[in-house]
């Protein structure tokens, strides 16, 4: 902003010569791969292994199931603990009917802004303070990745796989598993000749 640019010095250096940088980034959800976390398709681990999906049930709901067992003591079905659930677990050796990327995050809407004071010493030399503010709402946003970088899934691990899996109790709870992405503050200075 170059008020006072063409004034005294005191002016142009106290009032004038600033810089103001708002951002704004609306970013749709990141679709995640729900995760049945047992061996499914028995192929002797359980990474990748996918859930049943049904259609008719409710949107973001999870359900596990328990094994249905003949008079010898062999499973031979799976009953779902809520039969209105969207995911369900799919049990070892049962048929996995969900895709990849079916169930959407939290989409991101976030406000960051820079600030940077010049002080002009000469005409070559000029020192500079600033200030990124990066979530400067501080609205919380639980999301897999960063704000303000291109991320599939930062965090790894049993969190997130709790969040992945339909049978546990965090699963589609963005808020039980991932940051908040508090604001940020980062201050500076710099000398430039």
């Amino acid at each position: 902003m170059p008020f006072f640019k063409d004034r005294n010095w005191l002016l142009k250096n106290v009032v004038g010569n600033w810089e103001v940088s708002p951002l704004y980034t609306f970013e749709s959800p990141e679709y995640a791969t729900v995760q049945s976390t047992v061996d499914t398709n028995l192929n002797g681990d359980t990474a990748g292994d996918r859930v049943v999906v049904n259609p008719a049930g409710v949107d973001g709901t999870g359900s596990g199931v328990r094994a249905l067992k003949n008079s010898a003591g062999a499973i031979v079905a799976y009953v779902a603990n809520n039969p209105n659930a969207r995911y369900i677990t799919a049990g070892r050796g049962a048929w996995a009917t969900g895709g990849r990327d079916t169930l959407a995050t939290r989409h991101i809407n976030n406000c960051d802004l820079a600030l940077v004071k010049h002080f002009s010493i000469t005409e070559r030399l000029r020192f500079d303070l600033f200030g990124d503010f990066l979530n400067v709402m501080n609205h919380p946003q639980f999301v897999p990745g960063l704000l303000n970088q291109i991320d599939s899934f930062r965090q790894s691990g049993s969190a997130v796989l709790n969040y992945l899996n339909p049978a546990k109790p965090v699963f589609n709870n963005p808020e039980a598993t991932f940051s908040s992405n508090a604001r940020t503050v980062v201050v500076g200075a710099k000398l430039v000749f």
